[in-house]
């Protein structure tokens, strides 16, 4: 509301906004920034239940996932900086993934 007063053109504004989030990339862009975001409060909750600071699998795949489609997004809407800021991270996070997976093979072969 305070911003309709503060600018007299606000409301086309917010409306464009809508108009492009609504969209089908738009909407990969949010839902990839809620998976992201979400990966935070995920390695916060275990990191509380376990009462030291862990870093699940789940902390991975939502990175991974999240990024991708923020990627996404970014291509989409031909936005070079969210390209520039998400592309490193989708390298980072599925590397991870694969060591996280080797290890685990790793562990069970040592068991067996």
């Amino acid at each position: 509301m305070l911003l309709l007063l503060l600018a007299p053109d606000a409301a086309d504004y917010v409306h464009k906004l809508w108009e492009k989030l609504l969209d089908p990339i738009g909407i990969a862009g949010v839902v990839g920034q809620l998976i992201f975001a979400g990966r935070m409060v995920v390695q916060w909750w275990v990191s509380e239940k376990r009462g030291k600071s862990v870093v699940p699998k789940v902390f991975w795949h939502m990175s991974l996932w999240g990024s991708f489609l923020t990627l996404i997004y970014g291509f989409g809407k031909t936005e070079p900086l969210v390209i520039m800021g998400q592309l490193p991270g989708v390298v980072v996070y599925a590397r991870n993934l694969v060591l996280l997976s080797r290890q685990k093979a790793v562990e069970s072969a040592s068991v067996d």
